[in-house]
Formats: C-alpha cells, structure tokens, sequence
C-alpha cells in the first residue's frame, strides 16, 4: 500500500546537468506532511519535509519543502535552481489562475440578471480551487440552460 499521493517532480537544468527533486505528500496522525527527494544528481541530500496542521499558504503545491531543500544545494547553484524551479512555477500557477478567473468573469457576464441572482442567493461558499471548478462549471450550465 502506498502511504503518500499527489506526487509531482520538479526539474531544474544547472551547469548541463539536471537536478529533479520528487515532491509528495504523506498522513501524518495531526495533518500531513511534504517531502522533497532529491534525485539523479552528483550530489546527495537528505530528504526535505515540512509538516502541517491545517493547509499550506503557498502560491503552488511543494514551495516550501522546496525552498528548504534548495538551500542544502551548493551555494553557488541554489540561485540559478531557485529560479527554474519556484520562480517558473510561480509564474506559471499566477498565469492559470489568471486565465481561470477571466474565463470565469466571461461566463458570469453573460448570465442572465435572473440567473446571477439565483447564484448569488444560492448560498454557494467556495474554499477550495475543486469548489471553484465546481462553481464554474455550474455558471457554464447555467449559461447553456439560459
């Protein structure tokens, strides 16, 4: 049985050669836990964690266990893998969660006054990006249906 989900890698290229790191995510008995493994590189490094009690305030999944685990590589690669890894990433998740705000403004425009009312008064509470997704892909039937 595996006792750890939601495994991402992580890749950086310094120098030619390239540093991944396995990110993933174990049950703890009081929240859960990030790792970060470093692998199929020269040097070694003891696994990165970082526990938690509730939920992560991070721009994207691993950025903490990340950063931790950059700063047991050589000093003098650490920035050049800081940039690859959490900068690029960063980047990324902004650009999605930008695009996925915009297409959902779009489909909430073109709702009906009826419909955004009925929405507004639905007592729809979002916490999560899977309840966001939810919500969007309602706004997107409501649209069909109108």
């Amino acid at each position: 049985m595996v006792n750890h989900y939601n495994t991402q890698y992580f890749t950086a290229k310094v120098n030619g050669e390239e540093i991944t790191f396995v990110c993933y995510t174990t049950y703890t008995r009081v929240g859960f836990c990030h790792t970060a493994h470093l692998t199929g590189w020269k040097y070694t490094a003891t696994d990165t964690k970082q526990t938690y009690y509730n939920r992560t305030w991070e721009r994207f999944d691993y950025e903490s266990v990340l950063k931790r685990a950059i700063e047991k590589l050589p000093k003098d690669i650490q920035q050049a893998v800081y940039d690859q890894l959490i900068d690029r990433k960063a980047a990324e998740e902004h650009e999605k969660a930008e695009a996925f705000i915009k297409s959902f403004e779009a489909s909430y425009n073109a709702l009906t006054p009826e419909n955004k009312e009925r929405l507004a008064n639905s007592g729809i509470e979002v916490h999560t990006e899977g309840e966001a997704k939810a919500v969007a892909g309602l706004v997107g039937l409501m649209n069909l249906m109108q």
